[in-house]
């Protein structure tokens, strides 16, 4: 794929997953669930190619950041962390498994992030137990997220390719 058309899915997908992001702010909070898409087209941009990738993730947040710096931070440390590291998982690794487990531990690693050093519970509420307990559940909640997000996403990456949206 030509670099041009590379830059040009790039921006495309990263305003679609910058609006995805965006549609409890533009619409209501009812829409909040819709946010979960966002992550489907950086994976996309990433599995095309991985440093696309990264700059599409960048250009979402900042976009959503125009909006509301919230939801911008929840982008950066969630759903777009999610589409990420499985696009660049999956663009370098060809094992299921391999690609579940290191996405996990990066959203695990952010979620941490966002739960103990920002100081905004992930879970809506504290969670309960120890810190270590605490972390084992969002690990255990950010691999079977990353299988679900895994399988979703990739059935849309390659129904693009079936139909030859992209290459």
């Amino acid at each position: 794929m030509s670099n041009t058309k590379t830059i040009v899915i790039g921006a495309l997908l990263a305003a679609i997953a910058a609006l995805f992001q965006s549609m409890p702010i533009l619409l209501s909070e009812a829409f909040v669930f819709l946010t979960i898409f966002s992550a489907v087209p950086i994976y996309i941009v990433s599995r095309i190619n991985p440093k696309a990738g990264v700059l599409s993730y960048f250009v979402a947040s900042m976009l959503v950041m125009l909006l509301s710096v919230h939801e911008g931070l929840f982008f950066l440390c969630t759903n777009g962390i999610v589409g990420i590291s499985l696009g660049i998982c999956s663009y370098y690794k060809k094992m299921k498994a391999i690609t579940w487990v290191l996405s996990a531990l990066v959203l695990t690693v952010t979620l941490s992030i966002m739960n103990y050093g920002i100081g905004i519970p992930v879970f809506g509420t504290n969670i309960p137990g120890v810190v270590i307990i605490q972390i084992a559940i969002i690990f255990l909640f950010s691999i079977s997220y990353n299988i679900f997000y895994y399988y979703f996403s990739n059935y849309i990456f390659n129904k693009l390719k079936k139909f030859k949206i992209i290459d």
